[in-house]
């Protein structure tokens, strides 16, 4: 399985739970993790794979922590709060257009970051649980031509909801208000010329983004980890992990993210109807973070070979992080109009020295 962060404000995001790990044999009251054995079962199966009782705790809480993508707390929130921050971008500026008086739309946005860390588990039952989810804004833009200042729009989006999709609980918000100076732009008059090509000068934007997203759940875990053997040639043994629903497992994550763009943009319009546009953002992430909390107790080990009880595993972990203070990021898009009023679009944002983080946004706006 892929793992995919597609964060947004629409979220249901990704669920990976995230902390320290310790290697611990039994528990304590300060390990993050604990494995409780189960007598015969665990030392029997550490006799089968060829190491000890010991060997075998730090093995599965090796992998458990592995499992729940624990070895790097901080960058996990760190990329996650990016992800959703970036899923933002394209929601509630039109950079297609120009000499227009006034516009209204809606638009959607998907955004994912692939850590190229992760280990691929191959099995969709284990946890980091994948969700999908989208950034959905409302839009609106005043020229200022109405009161003479021609090149200069103002643009506000917003949205706020809740949803549910498998495990995840969420409720989200965002909203945005953007200047956008237009310089050496064409005129209103359409002269034959401007309308089989047309130059829209170049576009300086700018102004703040602001989205609030939380997370929870409180379902079941059921996942499957392989435990290689030690001896030659010898087989690994699945074992199984899950949590019952007895209100044994929580997860919440709340995030906010506070960012000012400055984006220079251009744009070509062919046959009055197609518009091609493109450009170099740079954001400034001034604010927000991630806060996250997971607990989960005494969930059951199984060696699901022989169906032997192995024991009990319990997490307890919080993580905290802070988003990225910049990023550089290109912009593309293509814009169809028709007669000039029905404006449908697709923008596609990635990220400058990162090309796992990129968005796609897509909307209708109609405009006159």
């Amino acid at each position: 399985m892929k793992r995919l962060t597609l964060a947004a404000t629409f979220a249901f995001v990704i669920w990976a739970p995230a902390a320290h790990l310790a290697y611990a044999q039994g528990c304590s009251s300060s390990a993050p993790v604990c494995i409780s054995p189960a007598s015969p079962g665990f030392d029997a199966l550490a006799l089968a794979l060829g190491t000890t009782t010991e060997g075998l705790t730090q093995q599965l809480t090796s992998q458990i922590d592995g499992l729940f993508q624990a070895s790097n707390v901080n960058s996990f929130l760190r990329d996650f709060q990016n992800a959703q921050s970036f899923s933002a971008k394209g929601l509630g500026v039109d950079y297609a257009s120009e000499a227009t008086l006034a516009e209204v739309g809606a638009t959607l946005s998907f955004a994912s970051n692939i850590d190229k860390s992760y280990k691929p588990s191959g099995s969709y039952a284990d946890p980091p649980v994948s969700g999908g989810g989208a950034n959905f804004s409302l839009m609106g833009g005043l020229g200022l031509g109405l009161i003479g200042f021609d090149p200069m729009m103002v643009f506000a989006n917003w949205f706020k909801g809740s949803a549910s999709l498998g495990q995840l609980d969420g409720n989200y918000q965002n909203w945005g208000v953007h200047g956008q100076l237009r310089l050496f732009g064409p005129s209103r008059s359409m002269s034959a010329v401007k309308m089989l090509v047309r130059w829209g000068g170049i576009a300086i934007t700018s102004g703040a983004d602001n989205s609030h997203l939380t997370l929870s759940t409180n379902k079941q875990i059921k996942s499957t980890i392989n435990v290689p053997s030690n001896l030659a040639g010898g087989q690994g043994v699945p074992v199984s992990l899950s949590s019952d629903l007895n209100g044994n497992l929580g997860f919440t994550l709340s995030q906010t993210t506070w960012s000012v763009p400055l984006e220079v943009t251009t744009s070509l319009r062919l046959l009055s109807l197609v518009t091609l546009y493109g450009g170099l953002g740079f954001d400034w992430q001034l604010g927000g973070g991630s806060d996250m909390k997971i607990f989960m107790d005494n969930a059951t080990v199984t060696n699901k070979a022989t169906g032997d009880a192995l024991g009990t595993v319990s997490v307890h972990a919080t993580g905290h992080a802070s988003p990225s203070s910049a990023r550089m990021r290109e912009i593309v898009g293509i814009q169809l109009g028709i007669l000039d009023v029905i404006r449908l679009f697709l923008q596609l944002n990635t990220a400058i020295g990162s090309p796992t983080l990129t968005s796609v946004a897509g909307g209708l706006r109609l405009a006159i």
